[in-house]
């Protein structure tokens, strides 16, 4: 392992140039999210990946450079640079889960990421999408309350939205389940209730979905106080506008 550990950086060194050299020559790069937004991204993801090189498997430092990895890459709209970046997050994580395979953080943060290769990479989208399934579900066994009960909440949305067997793993009771368990376990955190929300109007259940989004509207002023600061700023826009569309679906009065 120490032997290999000067290999292992100058790898992650080369592939970081690689991924600095396509955002600074692709102007596609930018085309989702603002410039301070992105610079933003960017400086997290630098400090993450620097944190990291100091010593290339750890879980306590291959997580959070694999969630800078999956944050960049969902405000990138180039491919090349998506998959370049998911794969950084990847690598990071699967060399953390040799030495300590029980890491929840390190098994939710592979499952991000992998989802943004089955988006860049077609072809291979099934076996990617069954490995982020089996990923969330060690991490939910693991620690089913991280990042807001996370596990959970990407397990219903994988289920909810994906094609169901032979073509997918989509299932609409698994997606109940695990989106309703994702409100038990962390209720208090808006995204777990707009989805929950989102998805019973989809199921045609719009008298539940409106007294869910009732409860929804009172975590709203105390979330606001918690879930606050640069990070939480684009987030916000997002649950405020989808909050919005459900309010005239669901034809609620301000």
């Amino acid at each position: 392992m120490t032997r290999a550990l000067p290999r292992l950086r100058g790898w992650i060194r080369l592939q970081h140039i690689l991924v600095c050299w396509i955002l600074l020559s692709s102007p596609a790069s930018f085309g989702l999210l603002g410039e301070s937004q992105q610079q933003r991204l960017s400086r997290v993801y630098d400090e993450a990946r620097s944190e990291h090189l100091k010593s290339p498997g750890r879980p306590a430092l291959a997580w959070p450079l694999a969630r800078a990895c999956f944050d960049r890459a969902e405000g990138i709209s180039s491919r090349p640079v998506r998959s370049a970046l998911a794969k950084e997050g990847v690598e990071a994580c699967r060399l953390a889960l040799k030495e300590s395979p029980a890491d929840a953080a390190c098994r939710y943060y592979l499952g991000l990421n992998l989802g943004i290769l089955a988006q860049t990479q077609p072809l291979r989208a099934l076996g990617l999408i069954r490995e982020m399934e089996s990923q969330w579900q060690a991490c939910q066994l693991l620690d089913p309350a991280f990042d807001h009960a996370g596990a959970d909440r990407s397990l219903g949305m994988l289920y909810a939205e994906s094609p169901p067997s032979p073509l997918g793993v989509g299932s609409r009771s698994k997606a109940r389940f695990h989106l309703a368990r994702a409100v038990q376990l962390a209720p208090d955190h808006p995204e777990n209730r707009i989805l929950w929300i989102e998805f019973l109007i989809q199921r045609g259940e719009k008298a539940t979905a409106a007294e869910e989004f009732k409860a929804l509207k009172k975590i709203l002023p105390d979330a606001r106080i918690r879930l606050r600061g640069d990070a939480w700023e684009e987030t916000w826009k997002t649950w405020e506008s989808r909050t919005e569309t459900l309010q005239s679906r669901l034809g609620v009065h301000p």
